[in-house]
C-alpha cells in the first residue's frame, strides 16, 4: 500500500511539473520578448454580409449578438482562461499560444475578465430562422461580404507583440444597415410553419391577393431543396383553369359521368371509377370529376385552353430579381395537344403539366382578385448603409380573365368546400379552395408517389390571402393539405 501511495504521488509531481513547464515555456519564451516598433498584426474577428429583412424591417439574419474572446499569449490572460473554457478547450488554446500571436474564440457566456479582452459581435444565422431556404436563396444573389470588424497590435520588426497592448478594434462597415427585404411577414411565416410541422415533406405559399407578394414561403424537409419553387404535377387544381376558359368562353355543359371516358383507345376514368351523374361545372369541381373535365377540354380544344394557361403564366418564367429567375413549371406545346389524349390529360391537370407552388398560389391570386393576375414577389427592394429602402419597381398587373368570370369561379371554389372534396378545409364558413391528388409519374417500391394539394383563398366574402398547400408522396388533397391550410387561417384570424 506504501509503494503504491510513493508511486501516485510520483505520477502526480511529474504531471504538475509538465504543465508548470509547458506555461512557463510560454509566459517565458523569447518568442514574446517585449519591444518597440511600428508594423502590426491584425485578427480579423467577425465579417458582416448583407442582412435579410422581412416586410416589417424585422432582421432575418445578423439579428442576434455572439461574444468572442482575444486571448493574448501572456501570464495574465492565461490565468483566466478556467473562467470561460474547458481543460480541453484550455490545452488547445495553450498550444496554438506557442506561435506567438493573440487567438479568438467563440464563448457561450459573459464572464468578466481584466486582461481576457470580450467583443460582441453579430450571428449571420442564429438558430431556426423563419423561411430559412428563402432567406439562403436571396444571399446567393448578393454580396458576399460589405465589412468586418477586426482587432490590432502592434509588434516590433520581429513580428513579435509589444508588452501592453491589449489591441485596438476597428469597425470596418461592420455596423451597415445593407441587405435585401423580403416580402415576408415574419409572424405569418411562423403561423405557416406551425401549421405545417407535422408536413414531412411539401411546401406552403401565402400571397397577398391584391399585389402578388409572397407573405409566406416554406419548404420542408430543410434538404436545400426549396420546394415552394420546383415544378411539380398539379393534378385537379388545374381544373381551375379549365373552368376559367370554358366560362369566358360562355360554356358550361351538361355532362353524365359513368366514371369512365374512353378518348382514341385509352380509357380515363374518375377515381376509383366513382360515377357522378349528372354534372355541370359547378358539380365537377366538387366532386373532382374527371371525366367532365376531360370532356370540357376536349369541346374547348387545345388552343383556348392553351392561350388561358398562358395567360396565367403557365410555361413561362418569373422574374424575382434581375439575376433570379424561375420557371413556373411546364406546359405541353400545341404540338402535342395535337393529340386528343394529350389533350385529355391536361383536362384534369395530368401529363406534362408540371407548377410550382408559389406560382399557382398566385393563379390563385388572380382568380381571387377579380381577375388581375400579379406575378409571385419575394423582394421589396434593397436596404442602403443607412437604413433607407429602395423599393424595385413593381411589375405590372393583367387582367385575364373577366371579373364576372373570377367571381362565378369564386363561387364554385367556395362550393367545393361546402359541397365537396374541400370541406376539411372550412374555417368561419370562409374558405374556398379546390383539392387535388396528381399522379407524378414516379415509383417507389413499386407504388406510385402522389403530389396532393389544395389551393384556395381567404375570406370568401373579401379575400387578402392566396394559400397553396402541397405534399409530395401524400395520400389525397382532401386528408394531407385541407387541414393544415384551415389551421392557417384560423390563425391568421
Amino acid at each position: 500500500m506504501k509503494k503504491r501511495m510513493i508511486t501516485l504521488l510520483l505520477i502526480f509531481s511529474f504531471a504538475i511539473t509538465g504543465i508548470i513547464g509547458r506555461l512557463g515555456y510560454i509566459m517565458f519564451s523569447g518568442n514574446y520578448t517585449v519591444s518597440t516598433g511600428y508594423n502590426s498584426y491584425t485578427l480579423t474577428l467577425d465579417r458582416l454580409y448583407p442582412t435579410i429583412y422581412d416586410r416589417n424591417y424585422n432582421k432575418l439574419t445578423n439579428n442576434a449578438d455572439t461574444l468572442k474572446a482575444v486571448i493574448r499569449p501572456n501570464e495574465k490572460c492565461l490565468a483566466e482562461l478556467e473562467r470561460l473554457f474547458t481543460a480541453d478547450e484550455r490545452a488547445e488554446i495553450i498550444d496554438e499560444l506557442r506561435e506567438g500571436y493573440p487567438l479568438v474564440r467563440d464563448i457561450d457566456y459573459y464572464e468578466k475578465c481584466d486582461n481576457i479582452k470580450i467583443i460582441e459581435t453579430k450571428e449571420r444565422h442564429k438558430n431556426e430562422i423563419p423561411a430559412r431556404l428563402l432567406v439562403e436563396e436571396c444571399e446567393k444573389y448578393f454580396p458576399q461580404e460589405i465589412g468586418s470588424k477586426t482587432i490590432n497590435f502592434s509588434i516590433d520588426a520581429k513580428g513579435r507583440l509589444l508588452e501592453g497592448d491589449d489591441g485596438t478594434v476597428y469597425d470596418n462597415n461592420y455596423y451597415s444597415q445593407y441587405g435585401a427585404v423580403l416580402t415576408i411577414n415574419k409572424n405569418i411565416q411562423e403561423i405557416v410553419e406551425n401549421a405545417a410541422k407535422d408536413m414531412e415533406k411539401g411546401a406552403v405559399a401565402v400571397l397577398d391577393v391584391k399585389t402578388g407578394e409572397a407573405l409566406a414561403v416554406y419548404s420542408k424537409p430543410y434538404d436545400n431543396l426549396n420546394r415552394a419553387f420546383m415544378p411539380y404535377a398539379v393534378g385537379s387544381v388545374f381544373k381551375l383553369v379549365v373552368s376559367a376558359c370554358a366560362i369566358e368562353n360562355g360554356i358550361d355543359i351538361s355532362y353524365e359521368c359513368t366514371g369512365e371516358i374512353t378518348v382514341g383507345d385509352t380509357v380515363f376514368s374518375c377515381q376509383k371509377k366513382k360515377q357522378h351523374g349528372s354534372q355541370h361545372i359547378k358539380e365537377a369541381l366538387a366532386n373532382s370529376c374527371n371525366c367532365y373535365f376531360i370532356n370540357l377540354a376536349l369541346t374547348l380544344g387545345a388552343e383556348k385552353l392553351s392561350q388561358t394557361a398562358k395567360d396565367f403564366g403557365f410555361g413561362e418564367t418569373t422574374e424575382y430579381s434581375d439575376e433570379w429567375k424561375q420557371s413556373n413549371g411546364t406546359l405541353p406545346d400545341e404540338y402535342e395537344l395535337s393529340s386528343l389524349g394529350q389533350l385529355a390529360l391536361l383536362g384534369f391537370g395530368q401529363g406534362r403539366l408540371t407548377a410550382s407552388p408559389i406560382f399557382f398560389c398566385s393563379v390563385i391570386g388572380a382568380i381571387a382578385n377579380e381577375g388581375i393576375y400579379n406575378e409571385p414577389r419575394v423582394l421589396i427592394g434593397e436596404m442602403s448603409d443607412e437604413g433607407v429602402l429602395q423599393r424595385y419597381t413593381d411589375k405590372p398587373q393583367r387582367q385575364i380573365i373577366s371579373e364576372k368570370t373570377a367571381k362565378t369561379l369564386r363561387k364554385y371554389m367556395r362550393y367545393v368546400v361546402t359541397n365537396g372534396t374541400g370541406a376539411s378545409a372550412d374555417w368561419n364558413n370562409a374558405s374556398a379552395g379546390k383539392t387535388s391528388t396528381a399522379q407524378s409519374g414516379r415509383y417507389q417500391d413499386g407504388r406510385e408517389i402522389l403530389n396532393t394539394w389544395f389551393a384556395g383563398f381567404y375570406p370568401y366574402d373579401d379575400p387578402k390571402y392566396a394559400i397553396v398547400v402541397m405534399t409530395e408522396d401524400g395520400e389525397s388533397g382532401s386528408g394531407d393539405c385541407c387541414p393544415i391550410f384551415r389551421t392557417i387561417v384560423e390563425n391568421l384570424y
